[in-house]
């Protein structure tokens, strides 16, 4: 959790001291670039402020890829991992129950990502004020939430199925496709004719689809993210309860 948070402080204030410097000049250069490019980097007008540079980089990419890594990393170890390193008999063998063990390995997670999380957003305000420039506190604070719901939806999805099915592979496979599916969707559906409507099936989109630095969170959703770790976490509870252990 250090070395993440450590990474992830290091890049919000990285970019924060980088932005004055190229933020403008991006802007210019991204202005010239065909619409199916724009899609992938961000948009011209995106680059020609704080809220709209940050919302591309770093949290469009290297926040999110990082967060999730770690969140299904946490998530397939805390039931999967515990089941296949053969150590889940030593933890039954305490006076927890499974919904116990479930529910005290989700908290610690929940908690892990949280750190992390508030070092890229103080990072960000940290570089801001050195360089003399404003960043928006409030959209730093939502687009946090948003990030930490992304992480708690994909983490709780490798919980569900690490606990659903005692499968580490599993467990780190299902969520890193949700999530890679999920990006690869978010910048085609809005460029490819006929595919504006998959976005919907992208996690990304209920992440940044809206632009929550810019535009605050939209409650809906933020709640598709949430019903994802609610759905996750509840149906991996109960086939843990209910199956018998490796």
């Amino acid at each position: 959790m250090l070395l993440v948070g450590l990474l992830q402080f290091i890049t919000g204030l990285y970019v924060s001291l980088l932005y004055p410097d190229v933020g403008s000049s991006i802007a210019n250069m991204v202005e010239d670039l065909p619409e199916f490019f724009q899609a992938f980097i961000g948009s011209a007008e995106e680059f020609s402020t704080p809220e709209g540079f940050f919302s591309t980089e770093p949290y469009a990419v290297v926040t999110p890829i990082i967060m999730v890594a770690f969140a299904i990393n946490r998530g397939m170890g805390a039931v999967a991992g515990e089941e296949q390193g053969y150590t889940l008999d030593q933890l039954l063998g305490n006076p927890l129950s499974r919904t116990s063990i479930v529910v005290q390995k989700s908290l610690a997670m929940m908690v892990e990502c949280v750190i992390p999380t508030v070092l890229v957003a103080v990072s960000i305000a940290i570089g801001a004020a050195i360089m003399d420039y404003s960043v928006s506190a409030s959209g730093l604070v939502q687009i946090s939430i948003s990030v930490l719901l992304l992480a708690y939806a994909l983490g709780f999805l490798a919980l569900g199925v690490g606990a659903a099915t005692g499968s580490k592979n599993l467990a780190m496979a299902i969520p890193a496709v949700v999530a890679v599916v999920g990006y690869l969707v978010n910048i085609l559906a809005p460029v490819v004719d006929g595919m504006s409507f998959t976005r919907y099936i992208s996690v990304m989109h209920y992440y940044t689809g809206d632009k929550p630095l810019i535009n605050g969170i939209t409650v809906w959703h933020a709640l598709v993210l949430v019903g994802i770790a609610a759905v996750s976490f509840g149906a991996g509870l109960y086939r843990f309860n209910n199956r018998d252990l490796q």
